[in-house]
């Protein structure tokens, strides 16, 4: 609701900038513009399709010159200062639209338009929304940048909180589940997929002895632990309670066998901070063109755990599916 109704002060803002830079350009006074848009907190800069006409101190701050003509100078084009933003649908680069990008957000394309520029200001990157209009029988655009970097950090901070375990970091079950849907693609393409299930042995007696304070911070380390070991791309989620899950990408079952003998050694020497010794059990399986869902490739790896634990704790077992199945 907040992040609405700030939307909404930034858009009612707007129009009165609009109102007001328009009255000046139209008694074709570029003084008075200049001075206006300098007065103003936001990014505003005055372009035609190919050229920067005018620009107002805070643009100048942020893209890092002294003056217009400095600018100018340079030879750069505003493109070159938009960053690449994975994952971010709503922002522009470089690549968006081209060079005819100006041209593009003034008919429409998009309603939503974000930039992430690196400011030369502070070495931050900030996030900016655009607005773009033009003078009535004008070859002259009005480009309005607004800072919305605090509402893109609050914005992040939702969507991690929905992704991520609170007390370990790592992703929780909702997110794995919602990975577990891509595998489709995996499996009927034949990738190699490795899954590992494993939990700690005999944590209720940690909890009993220690307090679920110390069994929570026994949680904390452990992850830390594991995730130190995985690439990059390797998945860890905790899966509920002391379970956790880690997913293996272009990784058979033999390679998977080794890395999980490797985490389960680390583990079982590691000096946790007050209950000294822990040790985890592990169940192994892959994704294979014959898994109808994630339930398949899920229940296997349960079953090897399952059996680790009925083979005395602290192994690892590996499950293949059948070829008859």
């Amino acid at each position: 609701m907040e992040e609405i109704y700030s939307y909404t002060l930034l858009a009612l803002g707007s129009v009165i900038f609009w109102l007001i830079l328009h009255y000046w350009y139209k008694i074709k006074s570029r003084e008075y513009i200049q001075s206006f848009i300098d007065s103003q907190e936001t990014v505003i800069i005055l372009s035609t399709e190919e050229k920067v006409t005018m620009i107002n101190k805070e643009s100048l701050k942020l893209l890092g010159f002294n003056s217009l003509a400095e600018f100018q100078k340079s030879k750069k084009q505003l493109l070159e200062f938009f960053q690449e933003v994975r994952g971010c649908d709503d922002c522009l680069d470089k690549y968006t639209y081209g060079k005819k990008w100006i041209v593009a957000l003034y008919e429409g394309k998009r309603k939503n338009n974000k930039v992430k520029i690196s400011s030369k200001a502070d070495s931050l990157g900030h996030y900016y929304q655009i607005k773009v209009s033009k003078f009535k029988n004008s070859q002259e655009y009005i480009l309005n940048f607004t800072d919305i970097s605090s509402l893109e950090r609050e914005k992040h901070k939702l969507e991690k909180s929905a992704d991520f375990d609170p007390l370990t970091n790592v992703y929780n079950r909702v997110k794995l589940m919602s990975i577990f849907k891509d595998l489709k693609y995996a499996s009927k393409h034949n990738e190699v997929v490795s899954l590992i299930l494993f939990d700690i042995d005999k944590f209720k007696r940690i909890n009993d002895t220690y307090g679920h304070n110390i069994g929570d911070k026994v949680l904390i380390e452990l992850s830390s632990l594991v995730k130190g070991m995985l690439r990059e791309h390797d998945i860890l989620a905790r899966w509920g309670g002391e379970e956790f899950v880690i997913l293996l990408s272009d990784t058979s079952i033999e390679k998977a066998k080794v890395i999980t003998e490797r985490i389960r050694r680390e583990i079982e020497k590691y000096p946790f901070e007050t209950v000294k010794k822990v040790t985890c059990s592990f169940g192994i399986t892959e994704l294979t063109s014959r898994d109808d869902n994630q339930v398949d490739f899920l229940e296997r790896a349960d079953q090897a755990l399952y059996e680790a634990k009925e083979g005395g704790r602290n192994r690892v077992v590996v499950k293949l599916k059948s070829k008859n199945h």
